[in-house]
């Protein structure tokens, strides 16, 4: 019902339904390097729409990123479709999902932090892209491959998960990462290059 009820409000209005086409099918992927990214919308701390209780939101698209067929893009909704996330740079949001224990056959709540690649420009949903580590990613695996389009996730934010907000302070930033750790360095790189005030 909640999936139903959540696409229903996208369609409402001929401006919604851009919106839900928009979010829906993935015309901003792959990313172009051509250009200045988006305008980040730099947001102070404090003003996520997922807060520390947890949030159902649905998986709206699932797109495969790369050519070694293990990560994948996902666009999930928004509690408020027509406002977008505010979420700080580089910060995160934690996902959890009830799984199965494979060794005791008992379902337990599964965690893990993600950092969305997409910026608070983008209205009504949020994008991230994760690694599929199969059998070696119980939470991963479930995201990539078994959860399906319209099924939920949930989310939540918390103050610890907000490290060091852009606008940056620093002239020179330093940035080594590997696989899905890339993922908060996208945010800076949004923050550093995106088109807007010099400041950011």
């Amino acid at each position: 019902m909640f999936i139903h009820r959540h696409l229903a409000r996208l369609k409402s209005s001929s401006n919604q339904r851009s919106l839900f086409s928009t979010m829906t099918k993935f015309t901003d992927y792959p990313m172009s390097l051509t250009e200045r990214p988006a305008l980040c919308n730099l947001t102070p701390p404090g003003n996520c729409q997922f807060t520390p209780t947890w949030s159902d939101v649905p998986l709206l698209d699932r797109t495969p990123c790369g050519t070694g067929g293990t990560s994948f893009i996902l666009r999930f909704g928004l509690p408020d479709t027509t406002k977008p996330m505010g979420l700080t740079t580089c910060a995160c949001l934690l996902a959890a999902a009830e799984l199965e224990n494979n060794d005791n056959g008992e379902k337990q709540d599964v965690i893990r932090p993600y950092t969305p690649i997409s910026t608070n420009n983008e209205v009504g949903c949020f994008d991230l892209l994760v690694k599929d580590y199969g059998e070696n990613g119980w939470l991963s695996s479930y995201m990539c491959q078994d959860l399906p389009i319209g099924g939920t996730m949930k989310f939540k934010h918390i103050e610890f998960n907000v490290k060091i907000p852009a606008p940056f302070t620093h002239k020179k930033i330093g940035i080594i990462a590997g696989g899905t750790g890339i993922t908060p360095m996208i945010q800076a790189l949004h923050a550093i290059l995106g088109k807007g005030e010099e400041s950011q």
